[in-house]
């Protein structure tokens, strides 16, 4: 951490401290003016807070910005799933985006739960938030199968398969 220059900058940095937005490296936005390269590479290897006018901003590699973002994404859609399996679980209707849902019996969508959040137990471990989206596109792309009466009809269809025979072989490759 650098020293500060004056007494102001500090208290300013101590109470930050406290707070551990981030981690123990927490800057002034003047140490950040003065000593750029030195907060930069701080923030390569984990976050850092920089403080200014009792505001606190984070610096963080952009990468890690992105899989935050990805994980708060995927984990709202999950929330949302959930919401709707326990408003039909309750009897009443699942947001618009989740209608997809009624295809599926009740043992399906606890099926589906599980999934999902086994998949954001590892993605949270591993990184890999996309997993999440997967299996929920998955379950989606299922229940509409479902819904469509597709899978039903392919069902009842009777098999229309014909048996293959072994191609006769040319005299010149025997």
């Amino acid at each position: 951490m650098l020293r500060s220059e004056t007494s102001s900058a500090s208290e300013e940095v101590a109470a930050c401290r406290q707070l551990g937005v981030f981690s123990d490296d927490v800057f002034t936005s003047t140490q950040l003016n003065r000593s750029a390269s030195v907060v930069l590479n701080r923030a390569r290897t984990r976050p850092v807070t920089i403080v200014r006018n009792n505001e606190q901003f984070a610096l963080l590699r952009r990468d890690q910005a992105s899989e935050l973002i990805a994980a708060v994404a995927r984990l709202e859609e999950t929330v949302c799933l959930i919401h709707g399996v326990s408003a039909l679980k309750d009897d009443q209707e699942p947001s618009a985006s989740m209608a997809w849902m009624r295809a599926l019996d009740e043992e399906e969508r606890a099926s589906m739960v599980e999934e999902v959040l086994a998949a954001c137990h590892r993605a949270g471990a591993n990184g890999g938030w996309e997993s999440v989206g997967d299996v929920i596109h998955e379950w989606r792309e299922s229940a509409l199968v479902v819904q469509s009466g597709a899978l039903v009809d392919a069902m009842k269809t009777e098999a229309d398969e014909q048996p293959l025979f072994r191609p006769a072989m040319p005299e010149s490759e025997k």
